[in-house]
C-alpha cells in the first residue's frame, strides 16, 4: 500500500512537469516581451466659433493629441465646424488649409482662395471670423500673433473688414454680448449636473471663457461688485482697462451660471516716458494717416528744449497696443486757463489736422498718444454751466452699467445721477461726490446700473444738483441715450 502511494505521487509530479514545460507555439515565441501602449496623451483646447446671430463668439472645448502637430490639429478642428446647434463655422466651405507654420511666436496660416470666396459673409461677420481664428490660435503655447495668408499672400482686408498686413494679436471686443437663451438653458443643465462648475463663479468665467471677447486666462481680473444677479469685473488686457458685466440669466441664486453680458473700455492711464529706456516725447500736427498700416505722418511743432534734438518723423508707426487719449477742453480754472479731461479713444478716431503728443519707444514707434482738442470754449452756456458731462455723449448707445464722467461746481460737491426710460420712469438713480465743491470745479465719475431691459429703448441720463434751500433740482443736464 505504501509502495503504491509513492508510485501515485511520482506520476502526478511527472504530469505537472509536463504542464509547466509545455512547448510554446510559433506565435507565442514571436510575441513582444513588453509591447508599447497605443494610448496617446490628449489635451483640451478652446476653439471659438460664431454665435447663432453671427454677432459674437461662442467657445467650444475639443480634445486633441499632444503627440501630433498641435497647431495643425487645432486648425483642422476649426475647419470641421462647431459641435452644437448654437454656433456657426468661421471657415467657409471648400476652404483648404495649404500650410501652417510657426515662426518665432507668429502662426502663419495659409488658406486656399475659397477662404475669401463666400457670398454670404459681410464686414461685420468677417470681424468675428478673424477674432475667432486669432483668439483660438493665440490660446496655444508659444503663439502670440497670427498672420493670415491666402494662396501664400498677405491680405489687408477680408470681406470688407480691414485687418492690415501685420500679424494680428488678440483684440478685446467691446459692447453688448448676445446671450442665446436656448444655449444658456443647456449650459445651466450641464452645471446642475456638476459639469463646468466654473460657470458658477464670474471671475472663473472670465478666466475660462473670456476669449469670446478677446481676454486671455492670464489677464488681470478682479471683482468690483456682485449684487442682484449682476457682477462687475475690472479687467486689464494689454495695458488697457475694461469693465465687464456678467449676469445670471436664470436668476440670482446659488447654482445658477454667469455669462458675459457687456464689455466697456475704461480710462487707461498712460505711463510717463522713461528716458532710461530710450523713450522720448514729441508733438506734431497730423498731415496724413494710413489706418491699415497704423502710420501717421506729422509735421513737427514745439521743437524746443529736448524735443528739438529728437530725430523722429515725419512717419510714425503706432503700436497695436498703444494707449490713445482724447484731451478735451471742459472749462476754466480759477486763473482763467483751460481745464482738460482725457478719455480713451481708438486709432481710427485720429483725423488729419489733429494735434498729437506722442511717447516714442527707442525704436521711434508710438506707444502712447494724446490727441488734443484745439478748439476754444466760447459759448456762454459752457462758461456758466455748473455741471459738464463728458461721457456718455448725446444719443450714445449704452448698456448697464453706464459710466458717467464729468466736472461739477456744486454745493458740497454732491452730484446726482439718474436714468429714465422712454416713459420718463426712473430706472436707476445714485449720487457721487466730486473731487471739490463749489466754487471750485471738481471731477466726478460713477457707474450707474439698471436691470437688463427686455427690448432696447430710448432713455435719458439726468445729472443735477439739489438746492440747499429747498431740495429742488437745479443745474440739470439731460442727455438722450439709446438704452440696451
Amino acid at each position: 500500500m505504501k509502495k503504491a502511494f509513492l508510485i501515485m505521487i511520482l506520476v502526478v509530479a511527472i504530469s505537472l512537469t509536463g504542464c509547466f514545460n509545455k512547448p510554446k507555439n510559433k506565435t507565442e515565441q514571436n510575441a513582444p516581451i513588453s509591447p508599447k501602449s497605443t494610448v496617446q496623451a490628449v489635451k483640451e483646447v478652446s476653439l471659438y466659433f460664431l454665435n447663432s446671430k453671427m454677432s459674437g463668439l461662442n467657445m467650444d472645448i475639443r480634445s486633441v493629441s499632444e503627440n501630433a502637430d498641435l497647431l495643425k490639429q487645432v486648425i483642422s478642428e476649426l475647419m470641421k465646424g462647431p459641435s452644437d446647434q448654437y454656433s456657426k463655422p468661421i471657415i467657409p466651405d471648400n476652404t483648404k488649409l495649404l500650410s501652417v507654420q510657426l515662426k518665432d511666436t507668429t502662426a502663419y496660416v495659409n488658406f486656399s482662395k475659397d477662404y475669401m470666396s463666400a457670398t454670404d459673409i459681410n464686414e461685420s461677420t468677417a470681424k468675428y471670423m478673424v477674432a475667432a481664428l486669432v483668439n483660438t490660435l493665440t490660446g496655444l503655447p508659444n503663439v502670440d500673433s497670427v498672420q493670415i495668408l491666402v494662396e501664400g499672400n498677405k491680405i489687408d482686408s477680408l470681406y470688407g473688414y480691414k485687418i492690415g498686413l501685420d500679424p494680428l494679436n488678440r483684440t478685446v471686443l467691446t459692447g453688448e454680448v448676445y446671450i442665446d437663451k436656448e444655449r444658456v438653458k443647456k449650459l445651466q443643465e450641464n452645471a446642475s449636473l456638476g459639469k463646468e462648475s466654473w460657470r458658477l463663479d464670474p471671475i472663473k468665467v472670465m478666466q475660462e471663457e473670456g476669449g469670446v471677447v478677446g481676454f486671455s486666462p492670464d489677464d488681470d481680473f478682479s471683482l468690483d461688485s456682485k449684487k442682484d444677479g449682476i457682477a462687475l469685473i475690472n479687467a486689464t488686457h494689454d495695458n488697457k482697462s475694461y469693465m465687464i458685466t456678467l449676469i445670471q440669466p436664470e436668476g440670482d441664486k446659488d447654482g445658477n451660471i454667469w455669462v458675459i453680458s457687456d464689455v466697456k473700455a475704461k480710462f487707461t492711464k498712460i505711463p510717463e516716458a522713461d528716458p532710461t529706456k530710450g523713450e522720448t516725447f514729441i508733438y506734431g500736427i497730423v498731415r496724413a494717416i494710413n489706418y491699415e498700416t497704423r502710420v501717421v505722418t506729422i509735421e513737427r511743432e514745439y521743437q524746443d528744449s529736448s524735443d528739438i534734438n529728437n530725430e523722429a518723423g515725419p512717419d510714425i508707426k503706432v503700436l497695436p497696443n498703444a494707449i490713445i487719449h482724447r484731451q478735451a477742453k471742459v472749462g476754466y480754472d480759477s486763473q482763467g486757463g483751460y481745464q482738460y479731461s482725457e478719455t480713451d479713444m481708438s486709432f481710427s478716431d485720429i483725423k488729419v489736422g489733429d494735434e498729437l503728443g506722442m511717447i516714442l519707444t527707442k525704436n521711434k514707434e508710438a506707444r502712447a498718444i494724446i490727441d488734443s482738442d484745439k478748439s476754444s470754449i466760447t459759448t456762454a452756456s459752457s462758461q456758466n454751466a455748473n455741471i459738464i458731462v463728458l461721457s456718455p455723449m448725446k444719443n450714445n448707445s449704452v448698456s448697464s452699467p453706464v459710466k458717467v464722467v464729468g466736472k461739477a461746481r456744486v454745493f458740497e460737491a454732491v452730484v446726482n445721477i439718474r436714468i429714465l426710460d422712454s416713459n420718463g420712469n426712473i430706472l436707476s438713480q445714485t449720487s457721487v461726490q466730486a473731487s471739490a465743491g463749489a466754487p471750485s470745479w471738481g471731477d466726478f465719475e460713477a457707474d450707474i446700473q439698471y436691470k437688463p431691459l427686455s427690448t432696447p429703448q430710448d432713455g435719458t441720463l439726468q445729472v443735477f444738483s439739489l438746492s440747499p434751500k429747498d431740495g429742488s433740482v437745479q443745474d440739470l443736464v439731460s442727455i438722450p441715450l439709446h438704452l440696451k
